[in-house]
């Protein structure tokens, strides 16, 4: 199930039964807690929604999957947990932010990670043990880390729904589009130049409704580093270029045949796909 048709389920659902909730965790400028809904229990469905909630102190970040010229990407471990066949995580949309180390990419104030949670057994309860560490910065990084423990089932300790709160995030989470989509947000044009003195990466993201917000982040293939795409020159037509220097970074010849993620953000929606590079 994509993320928006997921979020339909979760937002049409008015629980009978609330929502599960872990305390709050806080050390090094960061608050965490793990919270579950019970809707799918209820429908007998085998996908529940949890989410990993994290609160930052004001003028504090977190990192996103690819945390840009600095940082490091949050990691969770789930294999402490019980009943769990599978945890999904979903990523929000990030934003992009300039300091001393460069571009960053990641999140303030406030972050949900939803997760997809599956059990071994339907109809039995899941015990969630997560073990996650990740990086906060303000001027300075520090490392941190949570462990958080949340049993997941009818005879679970309720508490108010988390439904409003999963939904916001989930409304972030990035639609994936099939390569050469064009309605919506959609990547009208790439061209790659791997070799020479100065090669790059160019792509044309297209943006509608004035594209308020708008933003592209791109990931090389694992264990290659990218430098950020930054927007060039004046967008026009709700388009917008954005250029990688290769320069900076990995072998550039090495992404000849591999393929690339595109994420295109805005203030009004998110999509994601993919770019083969030949």
């Amino acid at each position: 199930m994509g993320a928006s048709a997921l979020l339909m389920a979760v937002t049409a659902y008015s629980p009978a039964w609330a929502g599960s909730a872990t305390s709050w965790t806080s050390k090094n400028h960061a608050s965490t807690r793990l919270v579950a809904e019970t809707t799918s229990w209820k429908d007998k469905k085998k996908t529940l929604i949890a989410g990993i909630h994290i609160k930052l102190d004001e003028g504090w970040k977190t990192y996103w999957r690819y945390p840009g010229d600095s940082g490091l990407p949050p990691r969770f471990d789930w294999s402490g947990s019980h009943n769990l066949k599978s945890a999904k995580l979903l990523w929000p949309a990030p934003k992009r932010y300039l300091d001393s180390a460069g571009t960053s990419i990641g999140y303030k104030k406030e972050v949900v990670f939803p997760v997809l949670i599956e059990p071994v057994k339907a109809g039995q309860p899941i015990e969630l043990k997560l073990k996650m560490e990740f990086a906060v910065c303000a001027d300075i990084c520090i490392p941190a880390e949570a462990n958080l423990q949340l049993k997941v089932g009818k005879d679970g300790i309720f508490s108010s729904s988390f439904v409003p709160l999963l939904s916001r995030f989930l409304e972030r989470v990035p639609e994936k589009k099939a390569p050469g989509t064009s309605s919506g947000l959609s990547v009208l044009h790439t061209e790659a130049l791997l070799t020479g003195k100065a090669p790059y990466l160019t792509i044309d993201a297209r943006f509608p409704r004035g594209g308020k917000g708008a933003d592209m982040f791109i990931e090389g293939p694992e264990g290659f580093y990218l430098a950020p795409a930054k927007p060039v020159g004046k967008p026009g037509e709700g388009m917008i270029r954005f250029k990688v220097d290769l320069t900076q970074g990995d072998d550039p010849k090495e992404l000849k045949g591999k393929t690339v993620t595109l994420t295109l953000v805005s203030n009004d929606a998110q999509a994601e796909t993919t770019w083969h590079i030949k």
